[in-house]
């Protein structure tokens, strides 16, 4: 080529070249003449050689010349340019074959020309098309990415949806369609919701069936999609609730089909149960808890109990009989609440003798540790006649035993209908009644204490609630002193003053206590308690003993306060006591304190709480004027806040203004409203913006009103976080994937298609030369021309190889040998090795197990390690290069493939980084070839990395597994 090009350059040595050229070969020929006549063809090689390094004109004069020899020096007679005229023929045919040797030689040189010409072009406009597709690529990767991103959210949205897709007629409402969900989830074959004409009909909940397919036909009657939930029975019996989701297709403005989704929303209904439920028990509880704190007396506080009681429960009527005792010789109503429409049969007070039914209903309520249900579905039948006696169709019932005091029986009735008493319900009735039976026994010891002094002693030592006769006279010596001396606000003066308040407790004398006391407080004996107060006390008592003093100081006559005391083992209780004080006249010198264990009662009020508190998701709860009510830790730590702070506080002076307006305000005026509300999206916070997940519940203390909202939100940011940067990653894969195929295809067509035209270019010429001869030797243009025709099939190869390479297809994983996988490429890469003076030598370890993979895309791998290897070996001038593939077994049945160079190495500061897309060190990388590398091994189960050499260049390997 270099010669070519300089030849070029200079006419004189251009048809220099033609004269030495012919000059050399008839020197050649006349030397050889005496042997062998042919040797003028020699003739033909110098006007060949002419026209192929200086062009068409020398190689003209060439043939003038060569002619000119051939009749002079080889044609009879010899030296002479006189022609015989049979010689007449070979001369003209001598001449015409070397002027057509003369045209085709210059006009292959012309083509070779011409072809480096035009490929020079091709890469410039290549580059050129490149950098445009640079371009156009960054243009497009924000629509791409936001294609992808679109892509994804819909089939994320299609995955979650986990619910039964359907079709049916709008007429007969006959499924056509169900896809496998639907087994799962009630489980009948889909076959059986195809084939029975009104499978849906028929596994509707008997309950649900009488108005839901009334609603169905109602919508497609109106033409209106529709949204509804109800019940089915699955194949196992179980009860499941269903979301149904239902769109019509119309034809013509007619429904012909009914198409939906039915979710299992039964975990939901479930948990939206429980989450009733154990709110309406703590409403319920407090409601109770109320009614016993708001009576000093044991007949309101009844009452007050039973109205509650019949309230949450919403029956017919709430009583209390006494004695609970089928021994005894009569019963009475103690107190009862009835609906007007349902009044009581006997009226509160009237002594009843004791009938054979009513010790049997007895006798099964003492036998028994919680409630027992009478009526349908219960635990026993209720008498016809003792039903038709009181009116009444179904009861609830349980015993109550208030420490000191016969039992109780506490009861429920419905009268308007058969009732099924639930098993929350039961479990509510029995912690009322558990709370009842409390407070009846703290008013019980107070009515006893009221009703007869001479029962004092019994009742003092045989109830069941520890009571302490306290000795308060030098006390109330003290505060009468305080009082004359013009003290008013005794609370202000405790508080300035708390040494008084410890020598109060130090005054205080505990004169008796009985057995419940003793073994309340673990002491071995009265005399260990009939000591002060100190004993007994924590920190926490003082601020109990306060409020006691200044009861006591204020002339009340009673005075009841929950606190925390421990006993003499150091365990700490906390318990309700009550103080009952004489006449401001009185001594105070033996006041009786009752003391009840609550202990177990707030550790259980603690944990409903501590469900609040702990809970991980931000909770709090908000009134109808937007103001927190409550909020647990969680919330405190979103908020940055204490709660002290944020109670109070208004939601938008918290959260801003524009999200309160825009979100939070509608979702609360619907859970106001009475609607469960929820929501999702981004909302700012003192660290930073948030991805909320929020559900407002409404919070009805009665069964109307809704006086607040229980809000719960979770944050899932760092979700939707990693869900974005999924689809950022998945949408640079596909921007790699179409840059390295690009750039893969220019570089195939460059170094592959100049081979195979050379080889077909040398046949046709050979086939020339034969054809020229005397007696042309046809066999031997045959097989000449065989060869172009392989030629031509060679060159459709390669580019067929380079169209698998280039084209982006669905990897299709075959077993394939690695080594033949190694062999495919050598081809591709020849051309590159040779140019650049690369020795590439191969080492496969025979026998190898084949691997599952695609084939184009590990040739992919191995070509992008090959070109990486060539480029990292181009400065290198000291050494040689050489670069080698082998092949091994690895670890079993895995399969080892290294390529080594003995180039620049790996830079330490880029080896972290050269796997990372976009990332590359040469200086017109686009750094896609390693990324994509990795990714097509991580996808064949296999592993990639890059080590250095000893002593030059690095060595890129990969693993497979193999197939056995």
């Amino acid at each position: 080529m270099r010669v070519q090009r300089y030849i070029a350059g200079f006419a004189v040595v251009r048809y220099g070249v033609a004269v030495s050229s012919v000059a050399v070969a008839v020197l050649l020929a006349l030397w050889l003449r005496p042997v062998v006549l042919a040797a003028a063809q020699l003739l033909l090689v110098a006007v060949l050689a002419t026209g192929w390094i200086s062009g068409l004109v020398p190689a003209l004069v060439a043939w003038v010349l060569a002619s000119v020899a051939f009749a002079h020096y080889f044609t009879p007679p010899f030296d002479s340019f006189t022609i015989e005229v049979a010689e007449t023929p070979r001369v003209l045919i001598f001449s015409l074959l070397a002027a057509l040797l003369a045209v085709m030689s210059a006009a292959r040189r012309r083509s070779e020309d011409a072809l480096r010409s035009a490929r020079e072009e091709l890469e410039a406009r290549v580059r050129e098309r490149t950098t445009e597709l640079e371009r156009s690529n960054n243009r497009l990767q924000e629509a791409v990415a936001d294609a992808v991103a679109t892509q994804h959210r819909f089939r994320d949205l299609v995955n979650s949806v986990d619910g039964i897709v359907w079709e049916a007629d709008a007429t007969t409402l006959q499924f056509s369609f169900v896809n496998s969900q639907a087994e799962r989830i009630l489980g009948y074959p889909v076959e059986r919701w195809l084939s029975g004409p009104t499978f849906w009909k028929d596994h509707l909940h008997p309950e649900d069936r009488e108005w839901a397919v009334p609603v169905r036909e109602t919508a497609v009657d109106e033409k209106r999609d529709h949204d509804f939930e109800y019940r089915m029975i699955a194949a196992d019996g179980r009860v499941v609730w269903l979301r149904d989701l239902v769109t019509l297709v119309l034809e013509n403005d007619r429904v012909v089909r009914l198409r939906g989704v039915m979710v299992d929303v039964t975990e939901r209904k479930r948990a939206e149960d429980e989450r009733q439920a154990r709110r309406w028990g703590v409403e319920s509880m407090d409601r109770v808890h109320r009614a016993i704190q708001g009576a000093n007396d044991l007949e309101p506080m009844m009452s007050d109990v039973l109205d509650a009681t019949l309230s949450i429960f919403d029956c017919d009527r709430a009583w209390l009989v006494y004695p609970c005792d089928s021994e005894a010789p009569s019963h009475s109503v103690k107190m009862q609440r009835t609906r007007p429409e349902f009044p009581g049969r006997y009226r509160v007070g009237i002594e009843l003798p004791m009938d054979r039914q009513t010790a049997a209903v007895l006798r099964t309520v003492r036998a028994s540790s919680g409630p027992v249900r009478f009526g349908p579905d219960g635990d026993y039948p209720l008498a016809p006649d003792l039903a038709k006696s009181l009116g009444i169709q179904s009861r609830i019932v349980m015993a109550l035993y208030p420490k000191g005091d016969q039992p109780y029986m506490f009861g429920l009735s419905q009268c308007s209908y058969p009732r099924i008493w639930t098993t929350q319900e039961e479990l509510l009735f029995q912690a009322i009644g558990r709370r009842l039976a409390d407070a009846l026994t703290s008013l019980s010891i107070f009515r006893r204490l009221r009703e007869s002094e001479k029962r004092y002693r019994y009742i003092f030592d045989s109830t069941g609630v520890a009571i302490l006769e306290e000795d308060f006279s030098e006390v109330k010596a003290t505060i009468d002193e305080l009082r004359a001396g013009g003290v008013r606000d005794f609370r202000a003066y405790f508080a300035a003053h708390p040494e008084f308040v410890r020598h109060a407790a130090r005054s205080v004398r505990i004169v008796d206590v009985n057995d419940a006391a003793v073994k309340l407080f673990a002491a071995g004996s009265k005399v260990e308690l009939l000591i002060s107060l100190n004993k007994i006390s924590v920190p926490e008592t003082r601020a109990a003993f306060v409020e006691v003093l200044v009861g006591l100081a204020e002339g009340r006559t009673s005075f009841e306060a929950e606190g925390v005391v421990q006993d003499l083992k150091g365990q700490r209780l906390t318990i309700l006591f009550t103080l009952t004080f004489a006449p401001s006249s009185a001594r105070l010198d033996s006041v009786l304190v009752t003391v009840m264990d609550i202990t177990e009662r707030k550790r259980a009020e603690y944990l409903t709480g501590h469900v609040f508190d702990s809970s991980p998701d931000a909770v709090y709860i908000v009134g109808r004027d937007y103001r927190y009510q409550r909020v647990n830790a969680a919330f405190e730590r979103r908020w940055q806040l204490p709660a002290e702070k944020i109670v109070g506080m208004r939601v938008d002076a918290l959260s801003g203004v524009a999200p309160f307006e825009e979100t939070y305000k509608p979702n609360f005026d619907r859970c106001f409203g009475g609607q469960e509300a929820s929501f999702v999206g981004w909302f700012p916070t003192p660290s930073g913006r948030r991805y909320l997940a929020a559900t407002y519940s409404p919070l009805r203390p009665d069964s109307g009103r809704v006086d607040a909202a229980l809000a719960i939100t979770r944050d899932l940011t760092e979700h939707a976080r990693a869900s974005e940067a999924l689809q950022q990653a998945q949408a640079e894969l596909a921007h790699v994937t179409r840059v390295t195929t690009l750039g893969e295809l220019t570089a195939s067509i460059a170094h592959e298609v100049n081979q195979p035209l050379a080889a077909i270019v040398a046949d046709a010429n050979a086939s020339l030369n034969w054809l020229a001869a005397s007696q042309p030797e046809l066999d031997s243009v045959r097989e000449a021309l065989d060869a172009i025709v392989k030629d031509g099939h060679r060159a459709a190869d390669v580019i067929q190889r380079i169209r698998q390479l280039a084209t982006r297809t669905v990897p299709q994983k075959t077993a394939s040998a690695i080594n033949d996988v190694i062999r495919d490429i050598v081809p591709l890469v020849g051309p590159e090795v040779r140019s650049h003076g690369v020795s590439l030598r191969l080492d496969l370890t025979p026998g190898l197990p084949p691997v599952l993979g695609d084939r184009v895309q590990l040739q992919q791998v191995l070509i992008n390690f090959v070109m990486n290897g060539i480029e990292a070996m181009m400065s290198i001038d000291d050494r040689s290069r050489e670069l080698l593939i082998r092949s091994q077994a690895h670890d079993g049945d895995a399969v080892l493939v290294a390529v080594q160079d003995a180039g620049v190495g790996i830079d330490p500061s880029s080896a972290e980084q050269m796997f990372s897309a976009f990332f590359t060190t040469k200086p017109g990388g686009m750094g896609m070839g390693l990324s994509i590398s990795r990714s097509i091994i991580d996808a064949h189960g296999g592993r990639l990395w890059a080590t250095s050499n000893p002593d030059h260049g690095a060595t890129f390997h990969f693993v497979l597994p193999g197939i056995r």
